[in-house]
């Protein structure tokens, strides 16, 4: 296979390499998204992208790198690879399923065998090698496979992120977590924020109870208070903000408007809890 890994990080792809050294495959590395135009065109077609999700600041991230692949390159498969340890990575994990449908999700921190055992599977056509976390499972495989309870709960990014309005509040609690200033940062009215603050902290609420490791904040809510300037603090715009900043990288990213752009302008319907 030729396969792509697309990672800022150099010893991802110097690991890779080791990996397949010996072997027919072939090794590609991108550091940055913004150069895959560039690479596909001289080096392409590719089996495989072994894709990070989350580049350095002033980077884009792995979903504009999806996004180029399946414009320039559709025919080649997708593998997630990120550190387990990342918290920040749930909402990128969750839409990178919910657009782009990538076969598995491979850590980081595999050893070398099961690197090549992801590897040797995909190449055997077969997505549910060992150590590997495919979309499909493996057949008699017990349980839920973490990529699984990504696909099963992708689009709770629906709920998350209904219109352009939710991504401009939650990138104002980026910065806020006072009533009146989320307000004005997000150009809404301040009853505009607490239709906002009750919404969404049930679906908070439901992705952390789904994904209990991800969790950024306690469950217990913080003790109301009055600032110095008398602006209140509500527990939940609190516990809001808490999550924005946590996933501040997500919010920011400038992929979400234009992944997002064609479900707003879809007809309304409703999806609560169609994806529970």
């Amino acid at each position: 296979m030729h396969i792509l890994v697309v990672d800022d990080f150099v010893l991802v792809e110097l690991a890779l390499a080791q990996v397949v050294q010996g072997t027919p495959h072939t090794l590609t590395g991108v550091r940055d998204p913004r150069s895959l135009p560039e690479v596909l065109s001289q080096e392409g077609p590719f089996d495989l992208a072994l894709v990070d999700i989350n580049f350095g600041p002033g980077v884009p991230t792995g979903l504009t790198a999806m996004r180029i692949l399946r414009d320039l390159s559709p025919e080649t498969k997708i593998v997630i690879e990120s550190t387990d340890e990342e918290r920040n990575r749930l909402l990128f994990l969750l839409a990178s399923f919910a657009f782009f449908q990538p076969l598995g999700l491979m850590s980081k921190t595999f050893s070398t065998e099961e690197m090549r055992a992801v590897i040797d599977a995909i190449d055997r056509g077969d997505n549910a090698g060992p150590g590997f976390a495919a979309a499909d499972g493996a057949p008699g495989q017990r349980g839920v496979t973490p990529v699984q309870r990504l696909v099963r709960n992708s689009g709770c990014l629906d709920e998350l992120i209904r219109s352009r309005t939710d991504l401009m509040l939650w990138r104002a609690l980026v910065r806020f977590d006072k009533r009146g200033e989320v307000a004005r940062a997000a150009h809404v009215d301040e009853r505009t924020v607490d239709r906002f603050t009750a919404s969404k902290s049930l679906v908070v609420d439901e992705i952390q109870a789904e994904f209990p490791e991800d969790a950024t904040a306690s469950q217990a809510p913080p003790r109301e208070e009055d600032d110095p300037g008398g602006q209140r603090r509500h527990p939940n715009l609190v516990r809001l903000a808490r999550f924005a900043q946590t996933h501040s990288h997500f919010f920011a990213d400038e992929a979400i408007d234009e992944l997002f752009a064609a479900r707003w302008q879809a007809p309304r319907t409703r999806r609560r809890r169609s994806w529970r």
